[in-house]
């Protein structure tokens, strides 16, 4: 049910001509996501100017230390979370894309998105077990993809100051 009212939500805010959020579900991306989770503990899905979804499984051990394990659904607040039998976590959330003027080049985008990522892991292991954490580094990735987009560059060399944002914020 939660599910399905996320699905309903329009993929971001700032453009409803992108449509709903209906894709998690006719795609089987929500699904698939979460057959994953077994076998990977924190699964993280670009779904281009429709935003990123993170699909997490939060130990029992883990959950005890976790905001998550306190959190209820909230499709409008873009999350699902479910405690498992095993005292398990699972959330899956949606992360809207950020507007994005002006195009250069697609190039990179993805692999800015995935170092920023990378890097905030490299920091802080635990980034995906708070929320405020979590969203912090999704919008520093979102916007790390943006600057490269808006570049004629693989990666733009305005990178680094992103990074040094995110450093200072977390």
């Amino acid at each position: 049910m939660d599910l399905e009212q996320l699905a309903r939500r329009n993929a971001t805010d700032l453009d409803v001509g992108k449509g709903t959020m209906s894709f998690i579900i006719d795609q089987g991306i929500a699904q698939m996501a979460i057959h994953l989770l077994p076998f990977f503990q924190h699964i993280i899905i670009k779904c281009g100017e429709r935003g990123a979804i993170c699909a997490m499984r939060i130990s029992a051990k883990d959950a005890t230390t976790s905001p998550w394990s306190r959190e209820r659904s909230n499709p409008q607040a873009r999350y699902i979370v479910a405690q498992g039998n095993n005292k398990e976590t699972i959330v899956l959330q949606h992360f809207p894309g950020l507007a994005v003027d002006n195009v250069m080049s697609v190039t990179g985008a993805g692999d800015s998105f995935v170092g920023t990522v990378l890097a905030s892991l490299s920091r802080d292991l635990k980034v995906f077990y708070n929320p405020n954490n979590l969203e912090q580094v999704i919008t520093s990735a979102q916007q790390a993809a943006i600057l490269t987009l808006q570049s004629d560059l693989a990666v733009s060399p305005l990178l680094s100051d992103v990074l040094k944002l995110q450093s200072s914020a977390i």
